[in-house]
């Protein structure tokens, strides 16, 4: 047997190679490459004009009643359906034992099952057919959310009802939610991060009820009557906005979400109670946090605007040039490349429909260098004032949050929640091709004005988190306990 496995390996072997020797060589006549049409660099690379016009919202919005419209977008390309539906309510606590359950209110409807299927069915049953379901409250709106198969969809629309209409606030679950909220109190303000963000609401804000912070005790105290008496007053049809897109039949699925709105808990009385805005201190100044750590965490803040705003293009254009084009900006170039102060240096400014907003620029710095630091970010802030952006810089701010647009709607289900969030804010079906035109629009001379305007170091607040016998070269600052930034009335 091994003889006659030998031999035919042999065989093989003198076929393989030997064809592969015998056989004769082809050379192919190559066609000459132009080489005066290669570029001598990449910058000498020309690319067409880009032209991108977004999808329009009217073209998807399907109207089931006067309280209720939504967004359906077909998509064949897997057998998934997307599905979200968002409630205009408020979440408004009356004091500070409900802003304890209110925040375990969220992840209890989804953890704490329902009348008809408990905690460990609920997990199961969706475990088993590879869906999700998920839910929260928020200031202005409650959202519910499915993901799953669309041949299990029927099922999860049923599900999804039972859950967040029927809640039963399992007693075993609630004790476990209380206990993560529990320990995430104690911890709440183990990381300088954390501490700055703190930090930055307690020095940018008034006290607001949107601000609270509950205790571990208030959490402890928490009981499932509680949450029973606060869960009835949402995820109510008063004002619905749905999402969804997947693999279905628009005119079909349109059908569905009419028949499945229709027996949809109604609310008694709309709740018309408003959160209140939140109000900025507007106190300028440097305020610490004493923390020995080797680097300094540092916040800068000045107040800006609530949108819709005709300052805010123009100032999104500033913010790219002065700090948020990573390695384009002039503060990642004077602070990062030149100096070598910090890792990141970042500027943003708020989009913000609910209240008044701020710019900011946030950066992490040795402690040693944090005075030179500021120091550079003010001349920076102050040149860019004085002199405004080159047309270089101009251009590619305007290039760069333009050619950013088609990355909101880069799927079907993005798309929908994009038009979804627009029409609870109020946006316009245009807002999507004025942002075009209202970029294009802005001069150098508006981006010299809303730097002058916005980012003026005598308006900010400095949030620093470091130790204070090591900064006293930032200038004089307000100690701020540590203690003192849970927001308690």
């Amino acid at each position: 047997m091994d003889t006659r496995i030998r031999l035919i390996f042999s065989i093989f072997f003198v076929f393989l190679f030997g064809a592969c020797s015998s056989a004769p060589v082809i050379e192919k006549e190559q066609a000459p490459v132009e080489t005066s049409a290669i570029p001598q660099s990449y910058r000498e690379i020309k690319y067409p004009e880009f032209v991108y016009v977004a999808p329009f919202p009217a073209d998807y919005r399907v109207k089931i009643s006067d309280s209720i419209t939504g967004y359906i977008i077909e998509d064949r390309t897997l057998p998934l359906v997307h599905f979200s539906v968002y409630f205009r309510e408020s979440r408004l606590a009356d004091s500070l034992k409900n802003e304890a359950a209110y925040e375990l209110l969220s992840p209890m409807f989804r953890r704490g099952g329902s009348v008809k299927l408990g905690p460990q069915a609920l997990d199961d049953s969706l475990e088993f057919i590879g869906a999700s379901v998920s839910g929260s409250l928020g200031t202005f709106r409650s959202f519910i959310g499915v993901e799953c198969l669309s041949k299990n969809f029927p099922q999860m629309l049923s599900l999804v009802k039972d859950v967040f209409l029927l809640p039963a606030f399992d007693e075993k679950e609630l004790e476990i939610q209380k206990a993560a909220a529990i320990n995430a109190y104690e911890h709440r303000y183990d990381t300088p991060s954390a501490v700055l963000s703190s930090l930055y609401q307690y020095v940018n804000y008034e006290p607001n009820p949107r601000l609270w912070d509950a205790t571990g005790e208030e959490f402890k105290n928490v009981t499932r009557d509680d949450l029973l008496k606060i869960s009835k007053n949402h995820f109510l049809s008063h004002r619905i906005v749905f999402a969804i897109a997947g693999d279905f039949d628009k005119d079909s699925m349109t059908a569905v979400l009419r028949s499945y709105f229709a027996s949809w808990n109604a609310a008694d009385s709309v709740n018309s109670a408003v959160p209140q805005p939140l109000k900025l201190k507007k106190r300028p100044g440097i305020y610490l946090v004493d923390r020995d750590i080797s680097q300094a965490n540092i916040s800068m803040c000045a107040p800006f605007v609530k949108r819709p705003d005709p300052d805010y293009y123009p100032t999104a254009l500033a913010s790219f040039v002065l700090g948020g084009g990573s390695f384009s900006s002039r503060l990642m170039t004077r602070v990062r490349s030149d100096n070598g102060l910090a890792y990141s240096i970042h500027s943003s400014v708020d989009n913000n429909y609910h209240d008044q907003g701020l710019v900011t620029i946030s950066l992490q710095t040795k402690v040693e260098s944090a005075s030179l630091a500021l120091g550079l970010i003010k001349e920076e802030i102050n040149k860019l004032a004085k002199e405004g952006p080159t047309d270089e810089e101009l251009a590619l701010a305007k290039k760069a949050l333009i050619e950013s647009l088609p990355s909101l709607f880069d799927s079907p289900a993005n798309t929908t929640l994009i038009f979804a969030d627009g029409e609870l804010l109020g946006k316009k079906d245009t807002h999507y091709i004025d942002y075009v035109n209202e970029i294009n629009a802005v001069t150098k001379d508006q981006i010299k004005a809303m730097i002058s305007k916005y980012f003026d170091p005598q308006k900010m607040t400095v949030s620093i988190v470091g130790p204070a016998s090591k900064l006293s070269s930032i200038g004089k600052f307000t100690l701020v306990p540590l203690d003192s930034l849970d927001f308690r009335k």
